[in-house]
């Protein structure tokens, strides 16, 4: 019989656990306990910070920002423009001619003349006939015509007085006892060119006699002979006939 083992139906005593196997599940149990850390306490979740917004901008500095700039080359332009606007000006014709016949053909005319009161303020005519826009032309092709009705008046009534055939009415009074030679030739100067559009260039003999020093007498007289009177007067001042 083999020792130890069990004799007939006698149960196998039981064999109690050795300590060896006992130690390591007390180590087992133990060793948790110890391993483990201290745990934190949570810390609460923080809002997330606002972002700060800038300030809105007041509406001129926002206007001033919108605002398209000046280029830098435009700066010397802007600067020196005054001055350029000067020269330009300076370079300018008058609108008006200022040649001392026309200045006294047009003192004469809206003066002491009258013709302005009957002929209109710009030749359009009124209780005279028009002189604008040719019309003075039409009547006298030659201005030394036009000096004589302007030194003698209208003839009589009934009677031609024009190089179209109009007839006097006797309207027209006589000048040359109230304006003087010169101002006669300068206000017939006035009418052909400022009102009538003549070309200055064809009435150069006109002007050569208004300008010519001691020519001119002070008056021309009612009832003189014309054109031969002005055509002497040239001829004496060496002007070629008109």
């Amino acid at each position: 019989m083999a020792l130890g083992a069990p004799v007939g139906d006698e149960p196998a005593a039981a064999v109690p656990p050795s300590d060896t196997t006992a130690a390591p599940a007390v180590a087992q149990a133990q060793a948790p306990a110890a391993a483990a850390s201290p745990s934190l306490p949570a810390l609460p979740e923080l809002e997330p910070v606002p972002e700060l917004q800038p300030e809105p901008a007041k509406p001129w500095v926002q206007a001033a920002l919108t605002r398209k700039k000046i280029p830098v080359w435009a700066v010397p332009v802007l600067l020196f423009l005054p001055f350029w606007a000067i020269i330009f000006a300076g370079t300018l014709e008058s609108p008006e001619r200022d040649s001392e016949i026309i200045a006294l053909g047009r003192e004469v005319y809206e003066g002491n003349g009258g013709c302005a009161g009957c002929h209109g303020a710009e030749g359009g005519g009124g209780i005279g006939p028009a002189l604008a826009d040719g019309e003075v032309l039409n009547s006298f092709a030659d201005w030394q015509d036009h000096v004589i009705w302007v030194v003698n008046g209208s003839p009589p009534a009934g009677q031609v007085y024009n190089d179209e055939g109009d007839i006097s009415t006797a309207g027209m009074p006589a000048n040359g006892d109230k304006l003087s030679a010169r101002e006669i030739l300068a206000v017939v100067y006035f009418e052909r060119v400022e009102l009538g559009g003549a070309a200055e260039a064809d009435l150069h003999d006109l002007e050569e006699l208004f300008e010519a020093e001691g020519a001119v007498p002070s008056q021309f007289d009612i009832g003189q002979i014309f054109p031969s009177t002005l055509t002497s007067l040239m001829a004496s001042a060496g002007i070629g006939a008109g």
